[in-house]
């Protein structure tokens, strides 16, 4: 884990009090925030990010889904429709396990054999509107993760940031 990382982790857990990571020594650590109205859950605002996606994403998950078969990485499939029901600890949320969730905290982690995954969404009051923040941390195994990791450090960011357009934000 680098400088710059350390501190953003530090100033997250002081902003946040509390924010859970892959691990305590992540290799990859990225965070965005976005103003929220007031009555949205933290897994109201992951169901309205991944309800749609743009093709563009649709088709990077296929050639994803391609390439890692040739180096034994599992298929994910994207974001599918989602059940009705809200899951609980331990059921499966479109590719990610849910490890906590609350009304203000949503925690989901993929582990597998190239890389862990975490995402922390995490609601704050802030006054008059909310704010979300989407924490992603991963922790490497092997060279598979880090060649892995390449492009998605890179692309990571301008997902999450068109992802997030799809929540409903109250202007007033």
């Amino acid at each position: 884990m680098n400088t710059k990382q350390k501190a953003t982790i530090e100033k997250l857990n002081i902003l946040l009090n509390k924010i859970t990571l892959v691990s305590d020594n992540v290799d990859y650590l990225s965070y965005q925030c976005l103003d929220i109205s007031k009555n949205i859950s933290a897994y109201d605002c992951y169901i309205m990010m991944t309800y749609k996606q743009p093709k563009w994403l649709e088709i990077l998950f296929r050639i994803r889904d391609f390439l890692g078969r040739i180096v034994g990485i599992r298929p994910i499939k994207g974001f599918d429709k989602l059940d009705e029901k809200e899951p609980e600890i331990g059921s499966l949320v479109h590719f990610f396990t849910v490890l906590e969730k609350a009304e203000d905290t949503l925690t989901l982690n993929v582990r597998d054999s190239h890389l862990d995954v975490c995402v922390y969404l995490r609601v704050v009051d802030n006054n008059d509107k909310n704010k979300l923040y989407l924490i992603t941390s991963v922790k490497n195994h092997n060279f598979v993760g880090k060649l892995y990791m390449l492009p998605v450090s890179i692309i990571h960011p301008y997902i999450v940031t068109n992802l997030f357009k799809n929540i409903n934000i109250d202007k007033s």
